[in-house]
């Protein structure tokens, strides 16, 4: 019934495609398609009996379940789904028709299910929302081959699931069903060879061509990331040739560049909003706008600009690397500049990006893991682009997070294509609405040395007021949520700053946090309205009851050196406070 009813929105969606094609304004989308080996994971899961498990689903277990218990009772290994799509667990490998080794995966590898269903749903989805074309992700592929590289070869990870892509779109339109265009994103560096295959089994295949999004050069769009192992400019003649038929446009595009590479023609897949000093910052809440840049031509005239549903300046599963979605406010906050810009080519991240790359940490701070993994087996193998429902740059609906975010993009791309702002739209636009988005609070950490005092503010008026009064900032220890002072050289990071709920009714059960005080002027937190006998001082905001979604990392009142009390996030207390061993709630 899914391909049935979406088949029957397509149709209904013509006149709406033909009107997006004719349109100035363009608006494309990252569309992952590395998901083969990981689907068919979880397929043999189920097969077996077991619970699908997410990281998701693993943060809301509460420390009941591992990240171990993924794949390990199955004697399985692939990369572990953050969240599961609406759509289930999908992918769109199928095996060539007569295809043998050495061209069939090794190891084996059964074709996706319902793989018309799901490029059906997606076509429907993207027309819907306004994006004209899907920009598939082989930056991590410079190589075309068949064997064994990352668990699989670069076909069975990117090119044959590309082919079905295209080929079941094809199979849409002959029915009269229209499907967005398709533009492939490769790493074309030195010695590279996957964008060779592209160019002879897709740009010079009249049927697949016929998908592929043009420029309004009339070339064919071919997009090429612009880093030293990835871009070549002789490989990029050759692209642009194409054998001499000299019919394609070459695109830089990546993300996290200087200003500079904007101002010289790249574009970004995403742009991290910035400070009035320029720097990247993940701070959304009492910061000023937004202001990423966006991409110019020589004339200086603006060609590109970006937003995405969350983003990281280093790698988003640590604590304050990314901004996640905040139920769309992220989002919201880069449309600003989208609508204001009015560039004639939007770029947005992502969609189907729900598995991705591990690393490291790169901070060297105790709190440098998977957030609210603290004892997690694999909490310092940590997830760069996406993390759980939150921390990711998707915006698809999900099984766990919902279509919030998703409704968010959808109203803000058509802005955009309408060339309105949220001042003519107006606040009932889920894009420009704000009573939904405007609850989250920023929490300040302050210490004061002597007498020795620990305190939260979560008002930069009251945070102020305690710095004046001889208290310090206790910084954050990963770049870079700007609302927060930074130390990257502070080597613990549990006693920082965080953020709650600053209303107590936003649809998840909450716990409300205030700051106390005792008879000697000392300053601790409790979820205690009667600050167990104390005196209240403020009402601070409001912790989730149990960790998932927005709020991961769990909040302990602890005993401070010295005397009184301080916090801890995510870690346990170097000192535990005997009358507060559970956390006090969940925070982010």
């Amino acid at each position: 019934h899914i391909v049935v009813h979406h088949i029957g929105m397509l149709r209904g969606l013509c006149l709406l495609a033909v009107a997006a094609l004719a349109h100035a304004r363009t608006a494309g989308i990252l569309y992952e398609v590395w998901h083969a080996r990981a689907a068919d994971a979880m397929r043999t899961v189920r097969d077996k009996g077991g619970a699908q498990l997410t990281v998701e689903l693993v943060l809301q277990s509460a420390g009941n379940k591992t990240l171990d218990d993924v794949y390990g009772p199955y004697g399985l290994g692939a990369d572990i789904y953050n969240v599961q799509p609406d759509l289930g667990f999908y992918c769109l490998y199928r095996a060539r028709p007569g295809d043998v080794a050495p061209f069939l995966p090794s190891p084996p590898l059964r074709d996706c299910l319902n793989i018309t269903g799901t490029a059906a749903a997606h076509a429907a989805m993207l027309l819907q929302a306004g994006f004209d074309y899907a920009a598939v992700d082989v930056t991590n592929w410079p190589q075309f081959n068949y064997s064994t590289d990352r668990g699989g070869s670069t076909d069975v990870w990117v090119i044959r699931p590309t082919e079905v892509l295209f080929d079941e779109w094809i199979a849409l339109r002959a029915q009269s069903v229209p499907t967005p265009n398709i533009v492939p994103w490769v790493c074309s560096g030195p010695g590279s060879t996957t964008w060779q295959y592209y160019l002879d089994h897709v740009y010079n295949n009249a049927t697949r061509a016929a998908l592929l999004q043009r420029r309004p050069s009339g070339k064919l769009a071919f997009f090429v990331p612009n880093t030293p192992n990835c871009f070549d400019a002789g490989v990029r003649a050759q692209i642009e040739s194409n054998g001499g038929r000299n019919n394609v446009e070459v695109v830089l595009m990546w993300a996290l560049f200087g200003k500079d590479a904007y101002d010289h023609g790249s574009w970004a897949f995403f742009s991290p909003c910035t400070t009035p000093a320029g720097a990247y910052t993940t701070s959304m809440v009492d910061v000023g706008d937004c202001n990423q840049f966006e991409t110019v031509d020589p004339d200086g005239t603006v060609v590109e600009v970006s937003a995405s549903g969350g983003y990281m300046v280093s790698q988003c599963a640590l604590t304050g690397a990314s901004p996640g979605h905040l139920r769309g406010l992220t989002l919201q906050r880069l449309f600003q500049r989208v609508l204001a810009v009015g560039a004639p080519d939007l770029f947005v991240s992502s969609f189907n990006e729900h598995i991705g790359g591990r690393q490291d940490p790169a901070s060297g701070a105790a709190i440098a893991f998977n957030q609210g993994l603290p004892n997690d087996p694999q909490r310092r193998a940590v997830w760069v682009d996406t993390y759980a429902s939150e921390f990711s740059r998707d915006i698809e609906p999900t099984r766990e997070g919902g279509s919030r975010v998703w409704r968010v993009a959808a109203a803000c791309v058509q802005l955009y294509k309408r060339g309105l702002t949220c001042a003519e739209a107006g606040d009932s636009d889920p894009c420009c609405s704000t009573v939904d988005k405007a609850i989250f609070a920023n929490a300040w950490s302050l210490a004061r040395a002597s007498p020795p005092d620990h305190a939260v503010a979560t008002t930069r008026a009251d945070r102020d007021a305690w710095v004046a009064r001889g208290y310090t900032e206790v910084c954050a220890a990963i770049p870079n949520p700007a609302a927060f002072c930074v130390n990257t050289s502070e080597p613990d990071g549990r006693q920082g700053p965080f953020m709650v709920y600053s209303q107590r009714d936003v649809g998840v059960p909450t716990v409300g946090l205030h700051r106390c005080r005792d008879s000697q002027g000392r300053h601790f937190l409790s979820a205690d309205p009667a600050c167990e006998g104390q005196q209240l001082d403020a009402v601070l905001g409001y912790g989730a009851a149990r960790p998932g979604l927005e709020m991961l990392r769990a909040l302990r009142r602890c005993l401070a050196p010295g005397g009184g009390w301080t916090h801890a996030l995510d870690l346990p207390c170097t000192a535990a406070d005997p009358s507060a061993l559970q956390p006090l709630a969940y925070v982010r």
